[in-house]
């Protein structure tokens, strides 16, 4: 096969998984997250209620659809943040019709209690916050022509990149995919959807990040290995001519 065939090919096709994995979990974040940010946005999970769930007590309803979420944490989303469709409180005996639209003003995924949850929000800036308090009139079109420029960059140096050098090509591949996926979100929303959340207890709080922000940090970090590695080459190929000479 055409070894171009096989370098562009490959990379437009893992860059296009790779973005589909991260909108793939940005939607799962926008579907079964809520979070209210007061002043700053208000963001709800919508259900609606199945047939099989039809005089289903609320408790009942909620063990079943938020499989993720303990006893405890479910008892308090059924008391305090479940609404009806017109914002009337609903409690955890509150009897369901099929149908019934309710609305969940808050709920949080605890992987590891203590060090990462999954927490809604949005971020307006770049990775990890950055700009997020600039004026909207400047930070939008800033972030979205450095993206395109990162892109076009990007396919230069897959352009100019030699045979053999497929950790720079894996690093420009995850790059060229998280830029992208945030950039889709930029467009369509103006903002970009973040929900993971690593911490240390309540002390210590990493910014709040996405499955792009990941693939941006293992592509750099790819990168930077592959400058190592050709530095470490070239100064062993310069220790062999010396001692040939």
């Amino acid at each position: 096969m055409n070894p171009a065939v096989v370098k562009y090919g490959g990379f437009v096709l893992a860059v296009l998984i790779l973005v589909g994995l991260d909108q793939w979990t940005k939607q799962l974040a926008e579907d079964r997250l809520a979070t209210q940010r007061p002043g700053i946005f208000s963001h709800n999970m919508v259900l609606e209620v199945p047939p099989e769930h039809d005089g289903s007590t609320l408790k009942e309803y909620l063990v079943d659809e938020l499989r993720f979420s303990s006893e405890e944490e479910i008892d308090e989303i059924a008391s305090r943040f479940t609404v009806t469709e017109e914002g009337r409180a609903l409690t955890g005996a509150t009897e369901l019709e099929a149908g019934e639209v309710i609305e969940i003003r808050h709920r949080e995924v605890v992987v590891i209690e203590g060090y990462w949850d999954f927490q809604y929000t949005r971020n307006p800036g770049a990775a990890f916050g950055l700009f997020a308090d600039a004026d909207e009139s400047f930070r939008r079109p800033f972030l979205l022509t450095v993206s395109l420029i990162a892109v076009f960059v990007i396919l230069w140096m897959l352009f100019t990149m030699q045979r053999g050098q497929w950790i720079l090509y894996w690093g420009l591949t995850t790059i060229a995919a998280g830029a992208l996926g945030n950039v889709i979100d930029r467009i369509r929303f103006g903002y970009v959807i973040d929900f993971v959340v690593w911490k240390l207890g309540d002390d210590y709080r990493w910014p709040t990040f996405n499955v792009a922000d990941v693939l941006i940090c293992i592509g750099v970090g790819l990168i930077i290995l592959e400058m190592i590695r050709e530095g470490v080459a070239e100064h062993r190929a310069k220790k062999e001519a010396k001692a040939e000479s």
